[in-house]
């Protein structure tokens, strides 16, 4: 099943942290009508099956409790109801000797419904921050490395708490994220904190949100650098270990522009910040200790049903020699209750089983696409890499030292968009480009985790594309169309369309139904139908989460424009 919530959270050590954090779990089990186990084991109760798993070696001990119970699909869902659709609560607690951790978990039911587009949409249902968490922060002194799990936002107002705030980013060993904003020009900053503790509701115990107070946003932006700073109004999503004052570091941390959250309900924006975490916890490599003890509590807890089924068996055994009926009847019911349970269970793992085998082929088809993604921008920043310095050597022999070790211009540097949303807003900065596409598809793709790789390649295209025009506009160039451009050194623009293909494959090109999603409203003076299908495009990503593509029509030659027809997921193929 797919995690709807995670938490993994440092605490004191101490001698009775275990039986104190038993106390805490117990107090809900309690208030759920549900009997706390005394000892390791299983019980049923009304369909709710409540476990306990202990686990120890010589430096370290811990213990996981699970609650499987019902869950009904949630209000809004129009489709069909299914029966058996069980969600699990784990809270484990970890004591070493010189760290304790607590960690919970919600594995939930995955929803399969056909959203408004039409679209076939299986995804794991979601919920909020358990109360067995709240709870837990409630009772202990939790931390996440520097960072406290705060319930509402916390207000930076000071210049020591800047400092204070720029050593929990740069910390690597916080696990959740931090959500950092600062109110928009006129908005006052305690109304602002209200609004942001509405967008980052239920990732209490995941991530922790700031709100710097406008009076600190010239200060904390000058600590963080240009690269990794925040506007008025805009969120920044700030993951762990934040590089500060490396710009290049940007492309792990998020932005959601001011205008995305002025334009977006909150709850959306909720939802899709929480559902981001998720995602990036669930794909978190475990810490070490916390790896050795999920191992020792699995094995553990395999062997506990088997001992339950031995136990019914001589329970059995021993009322039979008795010659009591009725009790060896209603242990024998017992017994093929437990049986089927873990029929059900087994079931349960080979289909979870399957899934995973399923995941890892599509992960080595991704990494193996990565790898030549890789490969392709390593060739080409070693290509760029000995031009630099092959210029530096002309120049010097020209007597142009200064010349050739001359730091970058600020016009000479390449100002990217933090997010497609940003990309989007920008785009009327390229003169000879225009946007024909939906803008509201190509901002969904902020909603995939790890496009910052994406947008950069994406803006590189645009300028690219930009340059290939006007030079071609003013006859500076005039060496054919954008794919003979991006092979001719010889003149100024720049040249950076990676992924560029300029047609599509023989099966889209004989499909009509592809073509047709591949056709877009054109003005009548680029063709008289008003209409255009564009094959010519741009790989921005391969194999990953949206694979997004961006589809152009090179009008140079009739009015000196390119269109952009399409930038969004990846259009319909033979393999998508």
């Amino acid at each position: 099943m797919p995690i709807s919530y995670r938490s993994i959270l440092s605490v004191t050590p101490s001698s009775s942290l275990i039986a104190d954090v038993d106390s805490v779990v117990s107090a809900w089990l309690e208030s759920k009508q549900l009997v706390p186990p005394l000892r390791p084991g299983t019980s049923m109760h009304e369909g709710q099956e409540v476990s306990r798993i202990d686990w120890s070696n010589p430096v370290v001990a811990s213990r996981r409790w699970q609650l499987r119970e019902h869950w009904d699909e949630p209000n809004w869902f129009r489709g069909e109801r299914r029966p058996g659709r069980i969600a699990v609560t784990s809270i484990t607690v970890v004591q070493g000797r010189d760290q304790a951790r607590i960690w919970v978990d919600i594995d939930a039911p995955l929803l399969r419904y056909t959203n408004r587009l039409g679209e076939e949409i299986s995804e794991a249902q979601e919920s909020g921050t358990p109360r067995v968490m709240k709870a837990l922060i409630a009772a202990f002194e939790i931390n996440d490395g520097a960072a406290h799990p705060f319930t509402d936002p916390l207000v930076i107002r000071t210049s020591n708490h800047v400092q204070e705030l720029a050593g929990i980013l740069a910390d690597d060993q916080r696990i959740g994220s931090c959500l950092v904003s600062s109110p928009p020009q006129g908005l006052a900053t305690d109304q602002w904190v209200k609004i942001v503790g509405d967008m980052t509701r239920g990732i209490e115990g995941m991530a922790t949100a700031y709100v710097v107070d406008p009076e600190r946003l010239t200060e904390f932006n000058a600590i963080v650098g240009a690269g990794l700073s925040i506007g008025a109004g805009s969120l920044r999503t700030f993951q762990p270990a934040a590089k500060l004052g490396t710009p290049s570091d940007a492309f792990r941390h998020r932005v959601l522009s001011a205008r995305k959250i002025r334009e977006t309900p909150l709850k959306r924006i909720a939802r899709m910040l929480r559902a981001a975490e998720v995602r990036r916890l669930a794909e978190l490599r475990l810490p070490t200790i916390l790896r050795e003890v999920d191992y020792g509590l699995l094995r553990s807890q395999r062997h506990q049903p088997l001992q339950r089924i031995e136990d019914l068996k001589a329970e059995t055994e021993s009322v039979a020699g008795d010659r009591d009926i009725e009790r060896a009847l209603k242990l024998n019911e017992r017994l093929a209750a437990e049986l089927e349970r873990q029929k059900k269970e087994a079931l349960d793992a080979l289909e979870e089983a399957i899934g995973l085998m399923t995941q890892l082929d599509d992960l080595k088809e991704t990494i193996e696409l990565m790898e030549m993604e890789t490969a392709e921008v390593a060739s080409r920043a070693d290509e760029s890499q000995d031009t630099v310095e092959a210029l530096r050597r002309r120049l010097i022999r020209l007597k142009a030292v200064s010349d050739a070790y001359a730091p970058l211009g600020h016009d000479e540097r390449t100002v990217y968009p933090d997010s497609f949303d940003d990309l989007v807003d920008r785009v009327h900065e390229f003169g000879q480009l225009c946007f024909l596409g939906d803008a509201e598809t190509a901002r969904s793709l902020d909603d995939h985790p790890n496009m910052t790789v994406a947008v950069h390649k994406a803006w590189d295209a645009l300028a690219s594309l930009q340059d290939y025009a006007a030079l071609t506009l003013d006859g500076s160039w005039s060496g054919g169309g954008i794919y003979s451009y991006i092979n001719d050194g010889g003149h100024t623009g720049r040249r950076r369309l990676l992924g560029f293909r300029p047609t599509e494959s023989e099966t889209v090109l004989h499909n009509s139904r592809m073509l047709a999603q591949r056709t877009v409203v054109v003005p009548a003076d680029v063709h008289p139908s008003g209409q255009l299908i564009m094959t010519a495009h741009v790989a921005l990503l391969n194999g990953r989460a949206g694979a997004p593509r961006m589809y152009i029509y090179d009008n140079v030659a009739s009015n000196g424009r390119v269109y952009v027809g399409y930038l969004g997921e990846h259009l319909e193929t033979a393999r998508y």
